[in-house]
C-alpha cells in the first residue's frame, strides 16, 4: 500500500453568472414597484434563490475584502455592500398586499445581489482602488487646495472661477467612472426599446 497525501481541493467561486441572472429575472424590464415578475415565476421562489445567493456570497466577499488595506475605498465598499445585505435579509417582507409587497422586497434583494457581484470581482481581484476612486480623489484634492478653485467673494460665496487643471481632472474621472459603468453594464441586458 502507498501513503497518499491529502490533496486540498480550491473551492469553486461563486457562480456570478447564474446570481445575476436570477437577479435579473426579479428587476425584469420594468423595475417598478407595480410591475411583476416573469410569469410562471414564483414569487417566494425568486426570493428564496436571492436570499441563498446572498447568504453564499456575502462571507465570499468578506473574506476577498479582509485581504485588502484596511484603509482600502474597494474594502469599505464591500464591507459596506455586506451590511446593506445583512439588513435585507433580515427585514422582513413589506406588509403590502400581496404579491405586490413580496414583488418590493425581491427587488430590494436583487438590487442588492447585483451590486455585492460587483463588489465580489473588484475585491477578490485584490483591487485596493479603482481607476474611478483614484480619478476622483486626484479632482477632489485639487479642489480643496487650488486658490483658484476655493476663491471667494467677500460674503464666502464660491466665485467658480474656471480653472483648466479642475476641468482637466474633471474630464479625467468622468472618463473612468463611463470605463467602470461601461464594464459594470455588459452584464445587464439590454432590451430593443419597443
Amino acid at each position: 500500500m502507498s501513503a497518499t497525501t491529502p490533496t486540498t481541493v480550491a473551492e469553486d467561486p461563486p457562480d456570478l453568472l447564474t446570481m445575476r441572472e436570477t437577479a435579473q429575472r426579479a428587476l425584469g424590464q420594468d423595475s417598478g414597484p407595480d410591475a411583476l415578475p416573469p410569469a410562471g415565476e414564483e414569487v417566494d421562489t425568486l426570493i428564496a434563490r436571492l436570499r441563498g445567493h446572498l447568504r453564499l456570497l456575502m462571507p465570499e466577499v468578506e473574506q476577498a475584502a479582509g485581504r485588502l488595506p484596511s484603509n482600502s475605498p474597494t474594502r469599505y465598499g464591500a464591507l459596506a455592500c455586506i451590511g446593506e445585505a445583512r439588513g435585507r435579509l433580515r427585514a422582513p417582507e413589506v406588509s403590502c398586499a400581496w404579491p405586490r409587497g413580496s414583488v418590493m422586497y425581491a427587488r430590494r434583494l436583487a438590487r442588492v445581489l447585483g451590486t455585492l457581484c460587483d463588489h465580489y470581482e473588484i475585491v477578490s481581484a485584490g483591487v485596493a482602488e479603482t481607476p474611478e476612486q483614484t480619478a476622483f480623489v486626484r479632482w477632489a484634492d485639487h479642489c480643496v487646495t487650488c486658490p483658484i478653485c476655493r476663491a471667494m467673494d467677500d460674503e464666502g460665496v464660491n466665485l467658480g472661477l474656471p480653472c483648466e487643471t479642475q476641468d482637466r481632472l474633471h474630464d479625467q474621472y468622468r472618463e473612468a467612472r463611463s470605463r467602470d459603468r461601461a464594464r459594470v453594464g455588459h452584464r445587464r441586458p439590454v432590451e430593443a426599446p419597443a
